[in-house]
């Protein structure tokens, strides 16, 4: 009789139990700080995420351009 009732408590809880506290949906017994912590944390993984969008892009293009150079280089050699 337990496991059936630990299984049936688990299916019911399961989603509060796996968001955090800036995940978990705005109600009337979340306080506001809570709220701006997700949102503040959501704006935090978009700017990192920017940022290494940039950093892949300037160092995608530093490695074409010496590329191009090296093989300007090259052709110009034979």
């Amino acid at each position: 009789m337990k496991a059936p009732a630990i299984l049936l408590a688990t299916l019911l809880l399961r989603a509060p139990a796996w968001a955090c506290a800036g995940c978990r949906e705005p109600g009337e017994d979340v306080e506001a700080a809570t709220v701006m912590a997700g949102i503040a944390f959501s704006w935090g993984v978009v700017a990192m995420l920017v940022f290494l969008f940039a950093l892949c892009s300037g160092l995608g293009w530093f490695v074409m351009k010496t590329i191009k150079t090296v093989d300007a280089g090259h052709g110009s050699a034979q």
